[in-house]
């Protein structure tokens, strides 16, 4: 036997590599939170973003069909138009977006 006690106290220089076992996983934590944490919000609203504009993209196309649908339907009632031609709604529509363009790029230059 060495002589020393079974429960001798454990002093500072016995605990050595658990505080340098803290200290080491104490900096890695404060160092990923610091750098993952924001990547992964950066990412998650990212994510959110993409998906909110597929939806957007996908609804303006829908609104687009129902606005051509009653485009026709309204252009239908015409006498000079028969019943399910398209070409005035398509010309109507075609107005308009250009027009909208016209208006933009005056902003765009002015």
């Amino acid at each position: 036997m060495s002589g020393e006690p079974i429960d001798a106290p454990v002093t500072a220089d016995d605990d050595w590599p658990a505080k340098a076992s803290a200290t080491v996983v104490h900096y890695v934590g404060t160092v990923r939170d610091r750098t993952t944490g924001p990547a992964l919000v950066a990412s998650r609203y990212a994510v959110y973003a993409l998906a909110m504009a597929l939806i957007g993209l996908v609804l303006l196309v829908l609104l687009l069909l129902l606005l051509i649908r009653i485009l026709v339907s309204a252009t239908g009632e015409l006498p000079f138009v028969d019943q399910g031609e398209t070409w005035l709604a398509y010309y109507i529509l075609g107005a308009i977006f250009v027009l909208g363009g016209a208006i933009l790029w005056r902003k765009k230059e002015g």
